[in-house]
């Protein structure tokens, strides 16, 4: 079943693609190891935090796989604790143990990533449950990102991480939260905010990003007066690699491509798939790169091969069951992919697996 969605995607699976039982089971782990019975989900390798992002990711994760429970027990335990109790505020990104000892919000900022994977998970929890209400949660929650996390920069609209981002000049962008597909979905039910052209922009702003066949950086920095790139501060120059930020922009893309073909995805997907010249060479990609590629680190991340693999299936067909077998098959084990505590790696591998074969979709196609 899962194989058929991804080829009606337009997906190459090959024969590697996951059997449905895969993904199902790496769902399990991740809630028997991440996810409390009240919902909230902790990233143990962080002293136990949790964050909005933890929540979204989750919650997308449920409504993909029909668990209704455990997207209701995600959104109340979002709701009590880093909404303030009120389902139409942005969440706070951050939530943990205090230095008084007692457990509550660290950080009152929302992030927009988080905001985003949030409110799009509601409109496929509405797609999949029509008398749910989660349509009715998600409708002020899109329009709060754009009312704060949204800018006019000249001519262009920017995605701001959090709202933040206008404190300083240049504003500080992060490529991997600009996520077309979700601006897609609440252009339908958001028509006051000129959300497609909010997309455009964000394709404007990755060419700038990925000019030359460049990787994009896990953070850049724009003009305020113009919304184009402008040269990156001294003091961010670490900033300028292909990492953990970034790493999931190959997802984003791919997932463009599979849900609407889109020619501006499929060709920034390219330089991605260059990164397979030097794997066939060298039998690994490192966990950190250069902008060019050139390796910043000696070691791989399970989480980088998981982002790249949709990518490959797209843009790089003939190796990308390699991929999936050298370095994310052989990876699982009884608690998930790689490192058991890395609940990064642990989400992002479940979500590359779940595009490749079909099984993550938008809500229009739930």
């Amino acid at each position: 079943m899962l194989a058929a969605f991804a080829l009606a995607l337009g997906l190459d699976v090959a024969d590697a693609a996951p059997h449905p039982r895969v993904l199902w089971n790496g769902w399990r782990d991740y809630e028997r190891g991440f996810i409390q019975a009240d919902g909230r989900v902790i990233d143990p390798k962080d002293g136990g935090i949790t964050t909005s992002e933890g929540q979204s990711y989750a919650l997308v994760r449920a409504v993909w796989l029909g668990d209704r429970d455990q997207v209701d027990a995600l959104l109340r335990w979002t709701r009590d604790n880093l909404q303030g109790g009120k389902a139409e505020q942005l969440p706070a990104w951050k939530w943990g143990k205090r230095p008084q000892e007692d457990w509550g919000v660290l950080d009152e900022n929302p992030a927009s990533d988080a905001d985003i994977w949030l409110a799009w998970g509601l409109l496929g929890a509405q797609a999949r449950w029509p008398q749910g209400g989660y349509g009715a949660v998600a409708r002020p929650l899109i329009h709060g990102i754009w009312e704060r996390e949204v800018l006019r920069t000249g001519d262009r609209y920017t995605l701001l991480p959090g709202p933040w981002a206008t404190e300083r000049s240049p504003i500080k962008v992060n490529p991997s939260y600009l996520l077309p597909f979700a601006f897609r979905a609440f252009a339908k039910v958001d028509p006051g905010h000129p959300w497609m052209a909010l997309l455009n922009d964000s394709y404007a702003l990755l060419a700038e990003v990925m000019a030359d066949g460049r990787l994009p950086a896990d953070w850049v920095f724009v003009d305020p007066a113009t919304g184009r790139l402008a040269p990156v501060p001294a003091e961010e120059a670490a900033t300028q690699i292909f990492g953990f930020e970034s790493m999931r922009v190959p997802w984003t893309l791919a997932a463009e491509v599979a849900w609407y073909d889109e020619t501006r995805a499929r060709a920034l997907l390219v330089p991605f798939a260059g990164l397979g010249v030097s794997w066939r060479k060298t039998g690994m990609i490192p966990g950190v790169m250069a902008l060019d590629g050139a390796a910043a680190v000696q070691w791989g991340y399970t989480g980088m091969y998981a982002g790249l693999l949709p990518a490959w299936a797209t843009a790089r067909p003939e190796d990308v069951e390699s991929l999936y077998r050298r370095h994310i098959e052989s990876a699982r084990n009884k608690d998930g992919w790689g490192e058991p505590k890395d609940y990064y790696a642990q989400n992002w591998t479940w979500m590359s697996l779940a595009l490749w074969a079909g099984l993550a979709r938008p809500p229009e196609k739930l």
